[in-house]
């Protein structure tokens, strides 16, 4: 294993990362960030909203479906 992966390694065993999600208009991205606020993940998936009695919104179900696919990226 290599110094920088098990730096990577390190710090996830020891919950020093972060995750920063973003559930935008047209695709929700996510990016985990070390210890030293460097990316080491990242995942995105694109989605359409729809206009549901005259409100523009996403369904519950899409939206786990979302968020569950940016993370296994």
């Amino acid at each position: 294993m290599t110094e920088k992966l098990q730096a990577i390694v390190t710090d996830i065993e020891s919950r020093q990362t972060s995750i920063g999600i973003e559930f935008g208009s047209t695709r929700i991205k996510a990016v985990l960030i070390d210890s030293r606020f460097a990316p080491i993940a990242s995942g995105s998936y694109e989605w359409e909203n729809q206009l549901v009695e005259g409100i523009w919104t996403y369904s519950l179900d899409q939206i786990w479906k979302a968020f569950r696919q940016v993370m296994q990226n």
